[in-house]
């Protein structure tokens, strides 16, 4: 192959994407680093040339910085192929919750460019984000509305483990606080995101919604991790459920029979053991003490007896109860 041509791909290899950029003298250091021996005025004048074919822009500086344009449609070799065309669309459907501002900001080209991909094949895959959603668990509720600044700032904090500043209006508060802290983590659930964090001169650690963010703004310290903090292990403990008490309860409830394979494909935890008892499904299972527990439960009507514990079982007696004596009348 001719040695311009591989120098000229290296060279579109090198350079990001606007507002990033890289200078002339950069990429001479790094093509010499590979056995090309170059001056800055031909780097200069193949990425002139370059830049005829190719949505590249440099700035005019001295050193003059060179990018591709925010919007230009992803150089790659080999080109996107159609599956993972469709992957780059359903992420975009299905994980923007999930993902930085900032990758957003920077797949949007890409997004750009599955899109086209897909439309441009007829083998049934542009069809397949038309056939396929992705709905949540219960009765389907609308997201909270969350500022786009605040969002970006707060994945921007999480990904570079800074600290920030950040206003928050807790839930019935009269009046938002402003505090330091320092982000850990993030998890969406059930349309919600739940900053995890610590505040600055503590040690525990918090759940923030989003939605009740009123600014943020990014500090230049280093966040502080504390030592034991697991995402996943904080996850199994309950940590996002509303716990009544921090227990552990060893639950057992007898179910109707009809709702056997529900319960032992989706069990609600890994001790969680079926049996059948005069014609009933009896469940046993270890949970945490948690409102979303309960509610489970209730989901299941007059289909579900709680049996133990003895203080579960009196709940849900005097539940039954109330329930009676409201539909009385």
């Amino acid at each position: 192959m001719n040695d311009t041509l591989i120098r000229w791909l290296i060279m579109l290899g090198l350079i990001p994407r606007q507002p990033r950029k890289i200078d002339t003298e950069r990429i001479k250091q790094f093509l010499e680093e590979r056995q090309y021996k170059i001056t800055l005025r031909s780097i200069q004048r193949d990425l002139n040339k370059l830049a005829l074919v190719f949505p590249l822009m440099g700035d005019n500086a001295r050193p003059q910085g060179w990018f591709w344009r925010a919007d230009a449609t992803p150089f790659a070799l080999p080109a996107l192929d159609p599956q993972a065309a469709l992957t780059l669309h359903m992420v975009e459907q299905h994980m923007k919750p999930l993902l930085p501002a900032t990758t957003l900001s920077h797949l949007q080209p890409w997004f750009k460019a599955a899109e086209g991909v897909l439309t441009s094949h007829g083998n049934g895959l542009s069809k397949w984000p038309d056939k396929v959603r992705v709905l949540p668990k219960g009765l389907p509720t609308i997201p909270p509305v969350i500022d786009a600044n605040i969002q970006m700032m707060v994945t921007q904090a999480v990904l570079t483990e800074c600290q920030m500043e950040l206003t928050y209006q807790a839930n019935g508060a009269a009046e938002p606080w402003t505090r330091t802290i320092h982000p850990l983590a993030l998890v969406v659930r059930d349309q919600v995101i739940y900053l995890m964090c610590v505040f600055d001169g503590y040690a525990d650690v918090r759940q923030l919604v989003l939605h009740r963010m009123r600014s943020a703004k990014l500090l230049d310290s280093a966040s502080i991790r504390p030592a034991t903090f697991d995402l996943d292990a904080a996850i199994a403990a309950g940590e996002f459920g509303i716990p009544l008490t921090p227990a552990r309860l060893k639950l057992e409830a007898l179910f109707a029979p009809h709702v056997a394979i529900h319960l032992a494909e989706t069990p609600i935890s890994t001790d969680q053991r079926l049996d059948e008892v005069s014609g009933k499904l009896r469940l046993r299972a270890t949970v945490a003490d948690t409102l979303e527990m309960r509610i489970w439960l209730r989901s299941y009507g007059n289909e579900v007896v709680v049996m133990k514990p003895a203080s579960l079982r009196r709940e849900f007696r005097q539940m039954a109860e109330d329930l009676a004596s409201s539909y009385a009348t």
